[in-house]
């Protein structure tokens, strides 16, 4: 009499490639292929085959297109729970491993607004040159909006934000605070027998302000609202860089910190007029994930970080 074999019913084995896996987790945080092959320097059509072998291998779909990107299946939002921890968890015994040969390494991507890496960006880099040589360093440019939102989707490790919103996942720690200022040229009419201006006198002045999502103008935005006026916006340009360059040739106004002087080449062409009644305070903050321990390279970044704004920005009171 023959024996029947039973189903076999041991669970099923799975073997993952760890580089399908990180490319997997790019192309789901950051939404399309476009976006994540620009990010990780590797061609679309490489991560789109090497992310489709991840799901035969698994017997899962995980991503689905669509004209705006992808979105993930709810397989894919299990596997990308999971892949962040993995390769967090990769990162940290990478990071253990260097330790024991007395060495930090690692990659840190740190987000820094447009002034504030124009005036400190050269101080971390040698920072790293000197204190990090066996560790990378990404700066990413953007405004704190953006950064704020990288943070969270764990593209960014670390960054200074300008007045960050309140938030349970984003730890912060006060590094400076700036008072704004009417920048404009010496000639111009708005500088003429003025030392300090009220706030409620820039409604009358046309200005040059980034957009909305600029923390310079929604501080001048919800403080001139408190007194139910508005600013009157001349020009909306998303460069201090060029906001600058416009003022220097005598095109306008602008509410800015008063350290974007120092990127004048020519000095004596620009002013900077205080505002008061009541004074503009812009506060950058450290800021970081709460969602899981800093690893030894990030608090060693953060250190450095703090030492390098109480350099550049010497005016606030602990």
């Amino acid at each position: 009499m023959s024996k029947k074999h039973s189903e076999d019913k041991r669970p099923m084995e799975y073997v993952i490639d760890l580089k399908q896996l990180s490319y997997f987790t790019h192309v789901a945080e950051l939404g399309s292929y476009t976006r994540a092959a620009e990010f990780t320097n590797v061609a679309q059509p490489v991560l789109s085959r090497q992310i489709r072998k991840l799901e035969i291998d698994l017997r899962q779909n995980l991503l689905i297109r669509h004209g705006r990107g992808v979105m993930l299946t709810d397989a894919g939002k299990i596997l990308l729970k999971h892949s962040r921890l993995i390769l967090r968890q990769l990162e940290q015994a990478q990071e253990d491993l260097s330790l024991s040969e007395g060495k930090l390494t690692g990659h840190m991507y740190l987000g820094l607004p447009p002034t504030v890496a124009r005036t400190i960006s050269l101080d971390v880099v040698q920072a790293f040159k000197e204190q990090l040589p066996d560790a990378h360093l990404t700066i990413i440019e953007s405004l704190t909006v953006n950064l704020e939102e990288q943070i969270h989707l764990d593209r960014v490790n670390m960054g200074l934000l300008y007045n960050p919103s309140s938030s349970p996942t984003l730890e912060t720690q006060l590094l400076a605070e700036e008072q704004l200022h009417l920048i404009c040229g010496v000639d111009s009419p708005y500088a003429q027998g003025r030392s300090r201006i009220a706030l409620k006198d820039l409604a009358d002045i046309p200005l040059i302000m980034p957009s909305l999502s600029n923390s310079f103008r929604m501080l001048v935005e919800k403080e001139m609202q408190k007194l139910n006026l508005k600013p009157q916006i001349e020009f909306e340009i998303n460069s201090v860089g060029v906001i600058i360059q416009l003022l220097a040739k005598g095109m306008g106004a602008a509410i800015l910190s008063r350290s974007v002087l120092e990127f004048i080449p020519q000095s004596g062409l620009l002013t900077a007029i205080p505002i008061e009644q009541p004074a503009l305070v812009n506060r950058l903050y450290l800021a970081y994930s709460s969602k899981r321990l800093p690893t030894k390279l990030q608090v060693k970044v953060r250190q450095i970080l703090i030492d390098i704004c109480q350099r550049h920005f010497p005016g606030r009171d602990d």
